[in-house]
């Protein structure tokens, strides 16, 4: 956290138990501040502190000096926040102290009554012009209060009893309680104070879905980014660890942390979406010939087939496919189509990126008319949307204020129509899925929101962001650990790293899983643990799930396949030969394991031993050039030298154009063990013509890099040993390369 790194080696000494050095140190920094009000609350702190000293000093039994030394250190801890903060805010937090010094407070009492009077208006008022000035400065309200909430500094019991009220109200709208709460969430993010997060705690009982939920997520990012804290402070501890005790508490928290577990693919949704997905159909001629489609045809009860082949030729239902998996799944594939809506001045003041999409915005109410009339079909499909978080609702409705009014009549009956459309198949049960606003879609759209402000709004440096901390596994304080390690969680988190590729994420939720529920590591299990490993090259972690999901599951030829191919990897070509033996067993026609098996004899240096599993797949697939390629090698280094010059003239023949540098240098050798010194030199220029077109490597010397690459001299000299194994005499290499380049100077 931020106010973290303010304080420095201050926290040190807290989490070394050296409270009294922490106390001096923050009283030293408070006196030269010339902090008065801090320097008063702190005198009491210390003070109480000695007499807790001196009490244990005589040798007295005191059973409340724990529960009195944690209240202690949570009250120093935020006496030290609050002094970081009047030290550093106008360097560290410049957008913050902006925003402090142009606030005009107001007791939360004052806003209540303000919300309410909206309230009670929206529903009294019917002249819309009067409607839009309420909504105008009801906006600028809410936006005083979300400031003030966000920026206020650590609350007294009355601030607390007021902001309750503010929950409590039967009268202020769901939106203005949801922006409250993401409004203390802020804050408390910023700075953290125990009463907020009770204020949150209080929250999530709201009988609005959408009040709980936000409330939810901020008491899930309170506890991954303040979980040292909150220890200290028994009352939110012993509140959170009541919340944990209920089942559904505890399933709403994993899809939280699910959620924001799939943001980490946005970034790569977006990327596929700009480069490949929408470039490739605006490039794609198919797009360009629509099949004509007749007004007709619409209300025919069959698709026309012509449109199906259109779509698939055109590409457009693959894309469409893996778009509507990716939505399905919970991912966020609207991010690059609004990310560029987020340039609007309504983006500028920082509570409307956590206002839900309110029809009583002014804008909104400017752009889609009156809420209170029945027939508006824009603002209901806009309401309506799941699949839209209330940040890009915003966007839209601001886009669309930019079409002439002429085609954005003709699109809201067009969305009228699909409204209705839609209330005739509410049957179907698809719809009824993509349509009900569970408490996961809450959720979704929520983390969504959130993900859009921690990434583009344009002061976001000032803020810690909350992604960054649920990306990482829990820490054992964190006051929802035990929850996090329900077995159904811990088998989603797997999942989702796995499916994201995220291996050393999905290892660390193994780990839990082991720990916690080690009755559920069963082979499978054991499986994907070994696969996650493997994936990120940790072999000897990766045979040992392996090993072990062998075990509790014998002759299953996916396993014995991994462990032959990590005991390669690791080089244990004996081990690997062994488990890749058992593969072929098990699928003796599969020709790929016959090939490995030839591989590890070629690497063990059993040529002989290779070649009946080489002839084996050279006569089902001649065409194979890693076949014919190691079959060369095999005669070549079992020295049946016409043998290996057959193989290499069919490689030459029929993969001239795929040879490498070593087939090349392989074949001159051939020839020079052969006699054929002409053959010997046209080849090894034909490899040095292939070195010279390979990229220079980039190689890091005490922190620089350079660009390097062996010489073809420097190449040819490292083969030595191998011609020496091979026959040629250590005279004849002295001259080898001498000869080869007299005979290539004399080339015409």
């Amino acid at each position: 956290m931020k106010i973290n790194s303010l304080l420095g080696d201050q926290l040190v000494f807290i989490r070394k138990g050296q409270f009294y050095n922490f106390l001096e140190q923050l009283a030293a920094a408070i006196k030269e501040e010339e902090l008065s009000e801090l320097e008063y609350e702190l005198s009491g702190i210390i003070a109480t502190y000695d007499s807790l000293i001196d009490y244990f000093n005589q040798g007295a039994n005191d059973p409340e000096r724990d529960r009195v030394y944690q209240q202690l250190v949570g009250h120093a801890l935020q006496i030290a926040d609050r002094c970081a903060i009047a030290t550093n805010s106008a360097q560290e937090f410049p957008y913050y102290t902006a925003q402090c010094k142009t606030l005009r407070r107001e007791s939360l009492h004052v806003y209540q009554l303000q919300l309410e009077a909206f309230a009670d208006g929206i529903h009294t008022i019917g002249d819309i012009d009067a409607l839009k000035q309420l909504a105008t400065t009801h906006d600028r309200q809410l936006s005083t209060l979300f400031v003030d909430l966000w920026t206020q500094g650590r609350w007294d019991a009355s601030t607390a009893a007021e902001a309750d009220k503010l929950l409590l109200s039967s009268i202020i709208t769901e939106v203005d309680q949801c922006t409250i709460v993401s409004a203390v969430t802020l804050s408390v993010l910023r700075m953290f104070d125990p009463l907020k997060l009770l204020f949150l705690c209080d929250a999530y009982y709201h009988p609005k879905a959408t009040v709980s939920m936000r409330a939810l997520v901020g008491i899930v990012i309170c506890c991954y980014c303040w979980s040292e804290r909150i220890s200290y402070y028994s009352e939110a501890k012993a509140r959170i660890a009541l919340l944990a005790d209920d089942p559904i508490f505890s399933s709403q928290v994993g899809d939280i942390i699910l959620q924001f577990t799939r943001s980490a693919d946005t970034e790569e949704i977006d990327r596929k979406m700009r480069e490949e997905i929408i470039p490739g159909l605006m490039k794609n001629p198919k797009l360009r010939r629509m099949p004509n489609i007749k007004k007709e045809d619409l209300g025919a009860d069959d698709i026309n087939p012509e449109w199906e082949q259109w779509m698939h030729e055109s590409g457009l239902e693959e894309s469409m496919r893996e778009i509507t998996e990716w939505q399905m799944e919970g991912a966020d594939v609207n991010m690059s189509t609004f990310s560029q809506l987020k340039r609007y001045p309504f983006f500028y003041n920082i509570s409307n990126w956590f206002r839900p999409f309110d029809t009583w915005q002014a804008d909104v109410l400017g752009i889609i008319g009156n809420p209170n009339e029945s027939n508006n079909p824009l603002a209901k499909t806009i309401l309506q949307s799941n699949y839209l978080c209330d940040s890009d609702k915003y966007s839209f409705c601001y886009a669309i204020r930019e079409i002439p009014q002429m085609q954005r009549d003709a699109m809201m009956a067009q969305l009228e129509e699909q409204n209705t459309a839609m209330k005739e198949s509410a049957d179907m049960p698809d719809l009824k899925r993509l349509s009900k606003q569970t408490t996961q879609g809450i959720m979704r759209q929520y983390v969504q929101n959130l993900y859009r402000f921690f990434k583009l709004f344009p002061n976001i440096k000032e803020f810690d962001n909350p992604f960054e901390y649920l990306a990482q596994s829990p820490s054992r304080d964190n006051p929802l650990y035990a929850n996090i390690m329900e077995a159904d969680c811990l088998f989603k988190l797997i999942g989702l790293n796995i499916k994201q590729k995220n291996y050393p994420g999905a290892i660390s939720y193994f780990d839990f899983l082991e720990e916690w529920h080690p009755d559920r590591m069963e082979a499978t299990q054991l499986q994907q643990y070994g696969l996650c490993h493997q994936k990120i090259e940790f072999y000897e972690e990766a045979i040992e799930a392996y090993t072990k999901a062998d075990i509790l599951q014998p002759n299953s030829y996916w396993t014995i396949l991994h462990l032959a191919q990590c005991y390669r990897a690791n080089a244990q070509y004996e081990k690997a030969l062994e488990y890749y033996e058992i593969a072929e067993g098990l699928k003796p026609d599969n020709l790929s394991i016959t090939f490995h098996i030839a591989e590890l004899h070629y690497e063990l240096g059993d040529y002989e031993e290779a070649f009946p599993y080489l002839h084996k797949v050279d006569y089902h697939h001649p065409e194979s050039l890693k076949t014919v390629r190691l079959l060369a090698e095999c005669n070549l280094f079992s020295c049946k030298f016409e043998q290996a010059a057959k193989y290499y003239e069919r490689m030459m023949t029929e993969h001239t154009e795929e040879l490498t540098v070593k087939d090349w240098k392989n074949v001159a050798y051939t020839y020079l063990i052969l006699g054929k010194r002409d053959h010997f030199f046209n080849c090894l220029l034909r490899a040095e013509q292939l070195h010279e077109e390979l990229p220079y490597e980039e190689v890091e010397i005490d922190g620089k890099c350079y660009t390097d690459k062996l010489s073809f001299a420097e190449e040819v000299q490292g083969d030595f040993n191998l011609l020496h194994s091979l026959g040629i005499s250590k005279d004849q290499l002295s001259y080898l390369y001498d000869a080869y380049c007299r005979s290539k100077k004399r080339q015409p």
